[in-house]
């Protein structure tokens, strides 16, 4: 038996150029995703409001900020970095407003780079960051799970606006 040598035309070198041109296009759109490429990043700031935590958490809690938030064990690329401390009011027995001295209200300031898309959902890891959402705030040191989030900001973001 004879065997046949196979020759390149004109139509070879062409569907050999668009397998790589796919093969490429798909690997930089994957890639991309897979990476967090920064390029399509924007910055977020936000801040997230814990009610009622023990007064006692308070000064332990600044011991630990600034801190990457963390999520299923993977820590991410954004960071609590502030928190202050407000008295919690509570109904006193007369009617009136007072503070509660065993309790105070934690705000946390968040910061860090979201990727870009066409409709902006703003994830922090794995949680949807919007005004009014309950959210668990957790970083190595500590978790608030009864966390509602009270403000956005996407700073230079003019596109995410």
């Amino acid at each position: 038996m004879s065997q046949k040598k196979w020759k390149f035309n004109v139509i070879d070198v062409i569907a050999v150029v668009l397998i790589l041109a796919v093969a490429v296009f798909i690997a930089t759109k994957v890639g991309g995703k897979i990476t967090g490429g920064s390029s399509d990043m924007v910055p977020i700031r936000y801040t997230v409001l814990a009610e009622a935590q023990p007064a006692a958490i308070a000064e332990s809690v600044q011991d630990y900020i600034p801190g990457s938030l963390m999520a299923s064990g993977t820590r991410y690329d954004i960071q609590v970095v502030d928190v202050q401390s407000q008295p919690t009011l509570v109904l006193g027995p007369d009617g009136t407003w007072v503070e509660d001295p065993n309790h105070v209200d934690l705000t946390f300031t968040v910061e860090g780079q979201i990727e870009k898309a066409d409709v902006l959902v703003a994830t922090a890891g794995t949680q949807e960051i919007r005004i009014g959402k309950e959210i668990i705030l957790k970083t190595e040191y500590l978790e608030f799970e009864e966390a509602v989030v009270t403000s956005v900001e996407y700073p230079s973001a003019d596109s995410a606006q």
